[in-house]
């Protein structure tokens, strides 16, 4: 998958097949305008071709706080898993954000990407103040010589899928209808950095993780079921994340247990993801209630 980072980076290597959009969390929804994507570029020999921002516009334009599903790194790694030609990540910046409809279409898609086909979801909008619908689109494309195909809302068990719905759910901790959203499991990544040793001290030693990625939405506070990859090896775990009341802490901590797992994590690379919500934070008696209760935990992910 050839990547470009800047419009004048672009290469074009002929007539392509294309989509713009966030695609944070790369959703089912998404997924299914990216087969399209794929379907109309293998039907005509044509490239297969996303057009994304990094960072989000909504943290550019201020459109209040923000907290991503999918890093860039983790969109990219998607997009080629899926077998997608190429992709361009546009920075996005008031600048760019000003730019018209009309004027993103004629200069990148057109001069540059050489668009034939474009597909989009059922609410896209781009340009100035999003004025670029799909009535719009179809227009530009009148003109410019290519067609637009309109991508149905997706829907789930009865329920819309998109990103704000997966957001909520991992507010309050629900992962795995999450994952069912998302077509694979909800993943945090982030190094390991020393703690208070408290973990190791009754027998469930933690890796204390730092986000690599500060604005990474963070499931509920509660205990969870995971997988931890480390160094290219997977392994059964359990995370906390919470204010830890037991010993009277006041800030979130984000706190993985592997099982079956012996050497130094510090400065390590941990990829999280999350299997099931087992319970909510809970204020115990003292250690040793903790210390029971972190067995049953253990023996409930072996089960999952």
């Amino acid at each position: 998958m050839q990547i470009f980072r800047a419009i004048a980076d672009i290469r074009s290597v002929g007539a392509s097949v294309v989509t713009v959009g966030t695609f944070d969390g790369v959703h089912l929804g998404h997924q299914a305008i990216i087969q399209q994507v794929k379907d109309f570029a293998a039907n005509h020999s044509r490239q297969s071709t996303i057009v994304t921002f990094d960072p989000h516009p909504r943290k550019v334009l201020g459109k209040g706080p923000v907290t991503i599903l999918t890093t860039t790194a983790e969109k990219l790694d998607i997009f080629a898993d899926a077998g997608i030609d190429q992709v361009v990540v546009i920075p996005f910046s008031r600048e760019f954000a000003a730019l018209s409809s009309e004027a993103f279409v004629t200069s990148v898609l057109v001069d540059k990407l050489t668009v034939r086909e474009m597909v989009v979801g059922y609410d896209h909008h781009f340009g100035r103040n999003r004025e670029g619908g799909f009535e719009a689109l179809q227009q530009l494309g009148r003109r410019h010589g290519f067609t637009v195909h309109q991508v149905p809302q997706l829907v789930n068990g009865g329920e819309a899928v998109s990103s704000t719905y997966i957001r909520q759910l991992l507010e309050t901790g629900d992962v795995a209808k999450a994952a069912r959203f998302m077509g694979r499991r909800y993943c945090i990544e982030g190094i390991v950095k020393p703690g208070d040793g408290r973990g190791k001290q009754i027998g469930f030693p933690t890796a204390n993780l730092e986000l690599s990625e500060a604005d990474k939405q963070v499931p509920g506070r509660g205990v969870y079921a995971v997988d931890v990859e480390v160094d290219q090896q997977s392994y059964g775990g359990m995370m906390n994340i919470g204010i830890r009341p037991t010993f009277d802490f006041d800030y979130l901590t984000l706190e993985a247990h592997l099982f079956n797992f012996n050497d130094s994590l510090y400065e390590k690379k941990l990829k999280v993801r999350f299997k099931k919500f087992l319970r909510p934070e809970k204020k115990f008696s003292g250690i040793e209630e903790l210390r029971a209760q972190l067995k049953k935990d253990k023996q409930m992910c072996e089960f999952i």
